[in-house]
């Protein structure tokens, strides 16, 4: 049998690109049902805190892909607070965290009126079909 040539072998890996690029990939797209997700939503947060932004998206976290949950946590009390944070999803799964994670000098929380983002990567590679976000104040 005759060794192709670097031509032929190069027109045949363009000729597949081609063809997966024209044809498309076998995909399935099941979609998210919005009402569904809605109702698999659940906040229990303390009257002193206000959530103010949830994001979430598909990252790389040590060499996989998994969801990173982002949420904003507003201060609504006169007094610096610190908060406890909560995340679960419905098959088990959770993550969450201290805001701040950590307390430097004089600064002991959130100051009255402010704002703090954090994100937590969870150890689930897909989307969630809903979660429950808690909050706690501390101390």
């Amino acid at each position: 049998m005759p060794k192709p040539s670097r031509i032929e072998l190069l027109a045949s890996v363009v000729l597949a690109i081609a063809l997966f690029g024209l044809g498309g990939c076998a995909t399935t797209d099941a979609g998210v049902d919005e009402a569904a997700f809605e109702q698999n939503i659940q906040y229990e947060v303390t009257p002193s805190a206000e959530i103010t932004q949830i994001a979430y998206c598909i990252k790389p976290y040590k060499g996989a892909d998994r969801l990173h949950m982002s949420i904003t946590v507003k201060n609504k009390s006169a007094e610096t607070k610190r908060f406890r944070v909560n995340i679960f999803l419905p098959d088990g799964t959770s993550a969450g965290g201290l805001y701040p994670r950590k307390v430097k000098d004089d600064v002991a929380g959130v100051p009255a009126g402010e704002e703090l983002t954090q994100e937590f990567p969870m150890l689930y590679n897909q989307l969630p079909s809903g979660f429950t976000i808690l909050i706690k104040e501390i101390g």
